[in-house]
């Protein structure tokens, strides 16, 4: 998916993939291996992070079992956080 960056979050990241000269925009959280506990922990820099993401014009999905967060757009898979920030990109589209 064009302007997108997926990162899994684990105990050793590995965020190469980002290129700061590439306009990423969407950016997917995979938490799908993290422990139950451990997503709250994250939350509050997730907040933050997402109100960065929006105000650029962007979308950030978490990928979790758990729904930590009613405030986070958070989804079972990858493939529903691609269709998700699909719908938010067409909404965006026609300025919804």
């Amino acid at each position: 998916m064009k302007n997108t960056l997926v990162f899994k979050i684990s105990d050793q990241n590995d965020f190469s993939k980002l290129n700061k000269s590439q306009k990423v925009t969407n950016f997917i959280a995979d938490l799908s291996t993290l422990e139950n506990g451990l997503h709250k922990l994250l939350i509050n820099n997730f907040t933050k992070f997402e109100k960065y993401v929006r105000a650029n014009n962007g979308s950030f999905v978490i990928v979790s079992n758990v729904n930590f967060d009613d405030n986070l757009n958070i989804v079972p898979t990858l493939q529903e956080a691609y269709d998700f920030i699909d719908m938010e990109e067409m909404e965006r589209q026609l300025n919804i």
